[in-house]
């Protein structure tokens, strides 16, 4: 933790996120029909976090600027599902460890947390929905 907490200060990013490959590529990437209509294609559900977020992982560091993004619904987690790291980052944790991702258990635990931060912050899997709430970045970050 104290690690990707160092390097999210050294490349100064406000979102950092660990997760076991199944669970990464089950919520950043969905499989759509070939233009031509033979086969399918895979496609990103969301290109980063200026459009908003993919859903919840095995460990999700939030730096301030998502910290005040959230504000309240953030601060207000119960500690078993958070904790506060250095220079404003704080780690939400839906599970204890990472081969609960993709379990019921831990796919509750993941909507309980989507619900409590605010479902319009995440992409609607079922729907395949993008967020309708994004935080605003400054522009300096995507050069």
């Amino acid at each position: 933790m104290s690690q990707v907490a160092a390097l999210m200060r050294f490349l100064n990013s406000p979102l950092a996120y660990t997760a076991v490959k199944d669970d990464l590529l089950s919520k950043t990437s969905r499989l759509i029909p070939a233009p031509d209509g033979v086969g399918q294609l895979e496609t990103y559900t969301l290109r980063d976090y200026s459009e908003g977020l993919t859903g919840l992982f095995w460990r999700n560091f939030y730096g301030p600027l998502f910290a005040e993004f959230f504000g309240e619904r953030l601060r207000s987690l119960p500690g078993e599902f958070k904790q506060e790291l250095s220079d404003g980052i704080t780690l939400v944790q839906p599970y204890e460890l990472p081969t609960e991702a993709g379990t019921p258990e831990g796919m509750a635990r993941e909507r309980q947390i989507i619900a409590q931060l605010g479902p319009e912050c995440f992409y609607d899997h079922e729907h395949h929905r993008k967020p309708t709430r994004v935080p605003e970045l400054p522009a300096t970050w995507f050069h």
